[in-house]
């Protein structure tokens, strides 16, 4: 049978179990999946008349899996700059929240969702607030699926604390919230869009609302998104439970194989690392943003030799202040050599697997996405390494993860649909989209900051 798309004549780094790289390879591509993979001179289909991409002369790797933004963000980056993390949610944050629109979700979420594929991403995670007005949760899935990419939107869950006072609903609100999402977006066979909880942090979650956060994933078998293990939360649970944030969680039952834990970039105890594995709590490490607000290194390479299963994120462009994906590769790993003085401490293929195989293993979708395998979704990347800033080299992974940068992403196909080629966005209108988002951005700050 014809396929919909074949991807001919490049070199695919597969990331499957073996690691396997196939040159001069070809992907068949028939209702969004891979349904052949091989040597193009093998290829039993190569002379067919279909859609095609050309890959000769470059590589092909997994889309990545950006498990943590907050895509809103997108529209005030640059408010607000070298401040600490409590005084960047009280100047930075704080003014904006309860001031967004629903038409700001729709544009901030195209906006983000171009910018994530041009950076190779093909799997987002969009930690979903604030919700000053209904429907804002739709708008963002609504702009996942004009513009192409494959949308986790884990809904969070604000209904304590002093940290974006003007935009806390009460528990039952969030929770009834919640599960409208979970029922009105479940059965999506392609997993396009998928539905999480994500209770903000101890300090703007109830104890109430975590139990019930864990009690609803559990009866949707849907994943929880938390932010945890920082300096802002460890601090606030002491306060609150006199205990720190993880070892509150796994004393009312929250712990467990679905859950991500955001950030984890204190300095952590190793009974912390070890409650994270015994509970297969997964993590997503947000190294630029961790950066940023001077929150700390994670101990990746700790969590590593433990174990314990790492994804790559950016967070939010309000904190990074992009959603750079191959911006992400470099600095993870190059914070962890300087961490431990040790140019081992992380190496290139290992940064890889976590913003692919195990990026998907942190989502639980690494039986979909996340390595190029047959019967797994099309979920692929295109990367041009003939330019000037990465011509000259031995390994490919390398290239990609200490030299590539954004403009190298060529090609980006997710679920089978070409969304980006030649790094011209398809399914939309960059430049439209560029200038509404230029225009909301400038009536939100007029609207938080009161700007004549």
């Amino acid at each position: 049978m014809k396929p919909d798309l074949i991807i001919s004549g490049g070199t695919l780094i597969t990331m499957n179990q073996e690691r396997s790289i196939v040159e001069n390879g070809n992907i068949h591509i028939t209702d969004g999946k891979i349904v052949y993979l091989g040597p193009e001179e093998q290829d039993p289909l190569s002379g067919v008349n279909c859609c095609r991409v050309d890959a000769s002369g470059k590589y092909i790797f997994p889309g990545f899996i950006n498990t943590h933004t907050h895509i809103f963000q997108t529209l005030i980056r640059g408010f607000g700059q070298d401040l600490s993390v409590w005084d960047w949610f009280e100047q930075t944050l704080d003014p904006v929240v309860e001031n967004l629109s629903v038409a700001d979700a729709y544009i901030s979420a195209k906006l983000g969702s171009i910018e994530a594929i041009k950076s190779g991403t093909t799997t987002i995670l969009d930690y979903n607030y604030p919700h000053p007005h209904p429907g804002m949760a739709e708008e963002t899935i609504r702009a996942f699926q004009d513009v192409g990419i494959r949308g986790i939107l884990a809904r969070s869950i604000i209904d304590a604390g002093n940290v974006h006072e003007k935009i806390i609903h009460s528990t039952r609100e969030e929770m009834n919230a919640c599960e409208n999402l979970l029922i009105k977006y479940d059965g999506f066979k392609d997993r396009m869009v998928s539905i999480w909880l994500a209770p903000y942090s101890v300090f703007s979650t109830s104890r109430e609302a975590f139990i019930h956060t864990k009690e609803l994933a559990d009866h949707y078998g849907a994943w929880i998104s938390v932010h945890a293990a920082t300096p802002s939360s460890i601090e606030s649970a002491m306060e609150l439970y006199g205990v720190d944030d993880i070892a509150f969680e796994e004393s009312i039952g929250f712990l467990g194989p679905n859950v991500l834990a955001v950030h984890c970039c204190a300095d952590l105890p190793e009974r912390t690392l070890d409650t994270m594995r015994d509970y297969d709590v997964k993590v997503s490490h947000n190294p630029i943003s961790n950066a940023y607000l001077g929150e700390g290194i994670a101990p990746i390479s700790e969590m590593v030799a433990k174990g314990i299963k790492i994804s790559l994120a950016t967070d939010g462009p309000a904190s990074n202040n992009n959603q750079d994906m191959v911006a992400i590769l470099k600095f993870a790993a190059l914070m962890q050599k300087v961490a431990k003085l040790d140019p081992t401490a992380l190496t290139a293929w290992k940064t890889l697997e976590m913003a692919t195989i195990e990026g998907a293993q942190c989502v639980g979708m690494d039986d979909c996405i996340g390595s190029i395998e047959v019967g797994k979704q099309a979920d692929l990347i295109v990367v041009d390494l003939n330019s000037a800033n990465t011509v000259a080299f031995a390994d490919p992974v390398s290239s990609l993860v200490y030299s590539a940068t954004q403009e190298n992403i060529h090609t980006v196909i997710v679920n089978g649909r070409i969304v980006m080629k030649d790094r011209k966005m398809l399914p939309v209108d960059e430049d439209q989209v560029l200038n509404l988002a230029r225009e909301s951005s400038y009536k939100l700050a007029q609207r938080a900051f009161s700007l004549e």
